[in-house]
């Protein structure tokens, strides 16, 4: 048989021939993971149980038997043996300041646990002698006073006797701060002219003398514990939380609003020396600078960076939690908050720059007046763009009413559920208060699923 191919061609064919079916062959996808033998919580109702899955990348590829699971098999797929165990989905938790608050992990003292003051003052001592004199300890918030067999909050008194030796800083949520006698001493409360404790304000006795209770806002105890928590280790802190939090299953979080610059500098460190042990999504806050020209500052912030960005362990998530801060109804649980017409204005044009953008964002706000502003505000920019496509979402909404829903089920807005109501409503209203109830009702998801 004489050919009629020249014999360049020919072997170019065979080679061509070969490889494309050696590609074929390689490209076969593989798991990098397959964990089988187990109970698998899987949360589908086709499909509740699986006994094994197999994983690529990022993605669940296979998940039933080992049947389903086997054909994913390859040279270098990890094998785990589950002996009998149940695994659950991880837990991602969508509103955590971890950022910035897991900076100071490691030099925070936690109450949440203590069932008395002589346990929460004794964890607080010891703290204290671990560190050298006249350095720093605190205890900012997961503590309420009714958890406490005593039923009350830690005394300055009883706080000076513990720590003679040491400031301490004890913060009940975002209500007031106590500082002992050493640490009114370290602030210098009582000198004078006393100093210039940006939005604190300092309770004071008769005689014009601290008594070491503070008063402030969101935004000034955030201040003042930067200060006092100075010379803590940020990103060995920030190390020790995600890993605490990955070892009780916490697989990802989402932090709507880290603060300045420099609170997420420890996490791009982390993510650059690929140590983050679990996935991290951002918001980006207004700073204070942009006070009066929001919406330019956030265009010039979002002039060279998409919309949103995911490397798969580091996603930027667009702006939050605060955009204006006039429109923020801090930590209030009462009626009553009101904004001017400016903040209003300037909270419109983030909104339409964010909207015009195809920019995500997560709003702060506590009380169905806020709602009710922001929601007016987001329903005349919905008239000229579609919110729907945009995960813009609502955080707290602690006294939200089924109207209020409503009026987000239509915009196609998100709703964040935070532990607000509980640590903040039901110590300070009664059984029958408007506030209560709604409480009881915010947590009854057959209500909140009804406006689906």
């Amino acid at each position: 048989m004489i050919s009629l191919v020249p014999p360049l061609l020919s072997r170019t064919a065979l080679l061509f021939l070969l490889t494309a079916t050696g590609a074929a062959t390689a490209a076969r996808p593989t798991a990098d993971i397959i964990l089988h033998n187990g109970n698998i919580i899987t949360l589908n109702d086709a499909q509740p149980q699986a006994s094994a899955l197999a994983i690529s990348g990022s993605r669940i590829v296979a998940i039933g038997d080992d049947t389903a699971t086997n054909e994913w098999r390859g040279d270098h797929t990890r094998t785990i043996d589950l002996q009998g165990k149940t695994v659950i989905p991880g837990l991602t938790d969508t509103h955590i300041h971890a950022i910035r608050g897991g900076q100071t992990w490691t030099f925070e003292t936690y109450w949440y646990d203590s069932p008395s003051l002589k346990d929460a003052l004794d964890k607080l001592r010891a703290d204290a002698n671990r560190r050298p004199r006249d350095q720093w300890v605190a205890v900012v918030g997961s503590w309420i006073p009714a958890q406490f067999a005593e039923n009350r909050a830690p005394t300055v008194a009883e706080l000076s006797h513990a720590l003679p030796d040491h400031p301490a800083y004890i913060q009940y949520l975002y209500d007031y701060a106590l500082v002992n006698q050493r640490g009114i001493d370290v602030l210098g409360l009582n000198d004078t002219p006393p100093p210039d404790l940006a939005g604190i304000r300092v309770e004071r006795d008769a005689k014009g003398s601290a008594t070491g209770k503070l008063f402030g806002d969101i935004a000034a105890f955030n201040q003042l514990f930067a200060s006092i928590s100075s010379n803590a280790d940020r990103e060995g802190g920030l190390r020790q939380f995600f890993a605490d939090m990955n070892a009780r299953g916490v697989t990802g979080i989402i932090d709507p609003s880290a603060g300045p610059a420099a609170a997420y500098e420890p996490l791009f460190a982390m993510r650059n020396q690929g140590d983050l042990p679990l996935r991290v999504g951002y918001r980006i806050p207004v700073q204070p600078e942009a006070k009066g020209h929001e919406a330019q500052w956030f265009s010039n912030l979002m002039a060279f960076r998409p919309a949103r960005a995911d490397d798969g362990q580091l996603a930027f998530l667009g702006l939050g939690e605060s955009l204006v801060a006039g429109m923020n109804d801090g930590v209030r649980m009462a009626p009553g908050f009101s904004s001017s017409e400016q903040d209003k204005t300037a909270l419109r044009q983030v909104a339409t720059f964010a909207a015009k953008r195809g920019i995500p964002l997560e709003i702060h706000t506590y009380t169905d007046d806020s709602a009710d502003a922001i929601l007016t505000i987001f329903e005349q920019v919905a008239q000229q763009y579609d919110l729907r496509p945009l995960r813009w979402s609502i955080a707290h909404l602690n006294t939200g009413s089924p109207q209020t829903l409503e009026r987000m089920r239509k915009l196609g807005l998100a709703y964040t559920v935070q532990m607000g109501p509980y640590f903040e409503g039901l110590p300070s209203v009664t059984p029958t208060h408007p506030v209560r109830r709604t409480i009881r009702r915010r947590f009854d998801w057959r209500w909140i699923k009804g406006l689906s």
